[in-house]
């Protein structure tokens, strides 16, 4: 998990346009300790702004995978808020580790068993950088995001599963469900994407083996076991759209897009498979395709990155008491779905009435005038 981007070089360009005032490094007393965090708010934010969580992987930090992984200038270009967390240090019988999440690993070595960071709820302390962030500022709480790489890419899931009530969507990359948590039930049903290299020699495609210098280990689910787990639960279709990528450079890669649609409250998963590709972040214009331009076109609900068409809409105010206003072009009719995938409410206006509703976590389904839909959570309040 410990494997540093290929892309560090561009991080000179990238430090040169953090002195914008947008980027604060913050602090916040959680479990007893004080934790750190990265806030980016770009000066174009949205009214209300996407959340997207970005988490480094294991004894990486928060201020490199801020600027490695470019998510920085998908900020300043679409006016989301993005949050870059830092792990704290972890040991094993004495022995460092580096950063590290407690994003639900486990490893048995002669007789030992490992649980890295155990004790720590990473879960409780990003929700509640979240919650911060919905009190002071004008985060949109129906559409949060969290995406990962290797160790962060088990903790996305993890948050996935223990706080789908309150994510939208997760994108892992080479990092799988841990298996701590793989055969727990997730409590909400989130849209996932996983990335993930063939040739992976640090969490093994096939079944997340860890490699360490003396062993090799499992510690969670394949790459394609990860996306059955989600596939599977979100009750998405059992046939993927496929997608070939252009393969143009020459890099010894091929990707692949699998793309299951049709999941319990408008959920899809979606697999991007790398021929060849080892533990790292692959982006254009060295690779076929930019991983955070993939993540960032999931994430806005694009079907591929190659196409141009975004379907956008606006619902307000969220959360709701009385009347959720919509605003979408092309609109046709929208489905409000409480968190138990139940239709509550079909209506073909654009003002609905929710005063009756319980209180709690709902998905409004947008169906435009060309047959497609987009998803986007709403919180109901009394």
């Amino acid at each position: 998990m410990k494997k540093f981007f290929t892309l560090l070089t561009l991080i000179i360009a990238v430090v040169t346009l953090n002195a914008q005032s947008g980027q604060t490094n913050k602090t916040m007393q959680f479990g007893g300790v004080e934790r750190q965090y990265i806030e980016y708010i770009p000066a174009n934010v949205q009214s209300p702004a996407p959340v997207l969580f970005v988490l480094h992987g294991l004894g990486d930090d928060m201020s490199n995978m801020f600027n490695a992984t470019g998510f920085k200038q998908i900020a300043d270009q679409h006016g989301w808020i993005v949050i870059t967390p830092q792990a704290l240090e972890a040991s094993v019988m004495g022995y460092s580790m580096g950063t590290a999440w407690n994003s639900g690993i486990h490893a048995s070595l002669y007789g030992m068993d490992i649980n890295v960071n155990e004790d720590v709820d990473d879960s409780g302390f990003i929700m509640a950088i979240l919650d911060d962030l919905l009190a002071n500022s004008n985060a949109d709480a129906s559409r949060v995001y969290v995406t990962g790489f290797s160790m962060g890419g088990f903790m996305s899931n993890r948050l996935a599963i223990e706080h789908g009530d309150r994510i939208t969507a997760i994108a892992s990359v080479s990092g799988t469900v841990g298996n701590v948590v793989q055969g727990n039930t997730p409590v909400g049903h989130v849209s996932a994407m996983h990335i993930h290299g063939t040739a992976d020699g640090t969490v093994g495609y096939a079944n997340a083996d860890f490699n360490l210098s003396v062993a090799s280990v499992s510690v969670g689910l394949g790459a394609e076991a990860t996306v059955e787990y989600w596939r599977s639960y979100n009750q998405c279709s059992a046939t993927p759209a496929t997608y070939n990528y252009p393969d143009n450079k020459d890099d010894g890669l091929t990707f692949e897009r699998y793309e299951y649609t049709g999941g319990t409250e408008g959920t899809r998963t979606v697999f991007i498979k790398v021929n060849g590709g080892d533990h790292t972040w692959y982006y254009t214009p060295n690779n076929d395709i930019d991983y955070t331009t993939e993540i960032y076109n999931f994430f806005a609900g694009n079907t591929v990155s190659v196409s141009e068409n975004e379907l956008t809409a606006n619902i307000f105010p969220n959360p709701a008491q009385d009347i959720l206003h919509i605003e979408a072009e092309n609109f046709s009719e929208v489905s409000l779905f409480n968190s138990v995938g139940q239709e509550v409410m079909m209506s073909t206006s654009t003002d609905l009435n929710v005063s009756q509703l319980p209180a709690g976590f709902y998905t409004a389904r947008i169906l435009f005038s060309n047959g497609q839909s987009l998803n986007s959570k709403v919180i109901i309040r009394r």
